[in-house]
């Protein structure tokens, strides 16, 4: 059978996902559907913590596509909620200011605004999660304002998304003094990468999530 060349990139596409969440292959009379895969895909790029159970369930036929379809309905619903939570209309810098003068880390009279193209680290950053904010302070003191609610694309970008969002946490933690992440869509990734890090390099990232 002859595939035409978007059909043969999703297979492709779904096979490397699968193979990513260490499934790589199916016991006999077991389907997997491209679309399954794609719209678990979209599902997990919000609620990450959700993934291994619902190729769970499409794998032992408990979930349907159609099914799947509601639950990407709700998850995408959920999510503008989680936004709309976090005040989003609410400018990144306007938030990270008053986070950090609340925690004793700076005073807004002493802090300048700076965007990410000013400084020369920019080159160190995936452009397409680059941090939203950098604040310069005295002493040559850095911070650098990460926020995930300008998230969005298809299941396959939220899925490259996610990772660039992670590996500029792990670049903002080598470059400047404190990292502060606005994290509502991916909140349980961060969150497990912050445990990860070593004690010293833990101790300069503030996480807060969509309802803080």
């Amino acid at each position: 059978m002859k595939l035409s060349d978007n059909t043969l990139r999703r297979f492709i596409w779904a096979a490397q996902y699968l193979d990513a969440e260490g499934i790589t292959e199916l016991p006999s009379g077991v389907r997997m559907p491209v679309a399954a895969v794609e719209r678990v895909a979209r599902i997990a790029a919000r609620q990450p913590e959700k993934r291994q159970q619902l190729l769970k369930d499409v794998a032992e036929g408990k979930l349907t596509i159609v099914e799947l379809r509601e639950l990407l309905k709700k998850s995408t619903r959920a999510a503008a909620k989680r936004r709309r939570i976090s005040n989003p209309e609410e400018p990144s810098e306007k938030r990270a200011l008053a986070v950090l003068e609340a925690r004793g880390v700076l005073k807004r009279s002493d802090a300048v605004l700076a965007t990410f193209q000013d400084i020369d680290h920019w080159s160190y950053f995936d452009s397409h999660t680059k941090p939203a904010l950098v604040i310069l302070l005295s002493r040559d003191r850095r911070i650098i304002v990460m926020d995930d609610r300008s998230i969005g694309g298809t299941a396959a970008s939220f899925m490259r998304q996610r990772r660039e969002f992670l590996r500029n946490i792990l670049a903002g933690v080598g470059l400047y003094d404190l990292v502060l992440v606005f994290a509502s869509i991916w909140y349980e990734d961060v969150g497990k990468l912050v445990c990860a890090m070593r004690p010293e390099m833990r101790q300069r990232i503030i996480l807060l999530g969509p309802e803080e």
